[in-house]
């Protein structure tokens, strides 16, 4: 009886969910956690501490949302699906340091969302996300021009392979080289499907990417660096020459003047380059009179 009196967060998110008949949307990729002691685990991975601020995106059914709660000083959870909303305001019921807000993340001005709940201080984000969008969330908070302390996110176990990859392997990607010139990223633990309501069809990760104090290399102006490292991979078949020509409007000849300005083999391909050398190209591009 005294489960009922005073339920778990579990058991009130399943009852909310089937209060309000709430069914998964398959194309929104919504398998949600709802362990109380596998979420309390992952938060402990998250090191969140009292006084962080914390962005949540995607609180699903609301039980990681709640636990933040307990943990952190404020709470945002930005949701897109507002189906949800009913769900949420049950099992968030009385929780006065949590603000949810109904909107496409990947749409949203994180420096206008972060300032005017977190007031413009510091934030950690933790996230359980559709996987189909993670590369895209991932790449956004780490450009940012207020990027978070830390992300603590959910993902496939082959993005976690990809994250984690070294330059010249297969799978070293504009992904991989952005998110660590971002910061330090290191898996926590293994999820198994199971853990998921519904089951995803593939093993899963939770990862956690420190931001640097100090970036790894120092860059003249991140922004044409980023692009830089988009260009390099954008055709994985073209040699760096040919994709600073598209992505810079360059002639052979500047591209190759570029190329050796940074001391990189005009024939390389952008795939082959560390974070190291692909800066110096970054900085060349920015320095030779083109």
């Amino acid at each position: 009886m005294s489960e009922y009196l005073n339920p778990s967060l579990e058991l009130r998110a399943r009852v909310a969910l089937e209060k309000h008949h709430f069914r998964n949307t398959h194309s929104l990729g919504q398998n949600f956690l709802l362990s109380e002691s596998l979420l309390a685990l992952l938060l402990d991975d998250a090191q969140i501490a009292p006084d962080d601020n914390v962005l949540e995106i995607g609180p699903g059914a609301g039980v990681m949302t709640a636990l933040l709660s307990r943990r952190a000083r404020r709470v945002l959870a930005v949701e897109v699906d507002r189906g949800l909303q009913p769900v949420l305001s049950d099992v968030l019921e009385g929780l006065g340091n949590v603000t949810v807000v109904y909107q496409d993340v990947m749409k949203a001005d994180l420096r206008a969302l972060t300032e005017a709940h977190f007031s413009g201080e510091p934030y950690r984000v933790v996230a359980n996300l559709p996987y189909y969008i993670t590369a895209d969330i991932l790449l956004k908070l780490a450009s940012s021009d207020c990027p978070p302390r830390s992300i603590a996110i959910m993902v496939q176990k082959e993005a976690a392979e990809r994250v984690m990859s070294a330059p010249g392997t297969k799978q070293w990607c504009a992904l991989a080289a952005e998110l660590q010139y971002y910061g330090q990223a290191r898996v926590l633990t293994d999820v198994a499907p199971e853990a998921f309501d519904p089951p995803p069809h593939v093993m899963s990760q939770f990862i956690r990417i420190d931001r640097w104090e100090a970036p790894p290399v120092e860059s003249g102006d991140p922004a044409r660096f980023r692009r830089l490292i988009r260009a390099a991979f954008a055709m994985r078949r073209k040699t760096l020459a040919n994709n600073l020509k598209s992505a810079f409007g360059l002639t052979q000849e500047q591209a190759r003047a570029v190329l050796d300005a940074a001391g990189v083999d005009e024939r390389v391909r952008g795939e082959a380059l560390t974070l190291e050398e692909l800066n110096r190209v970054s900085e060349a591009l920015g320095s030779i009179n083109l």
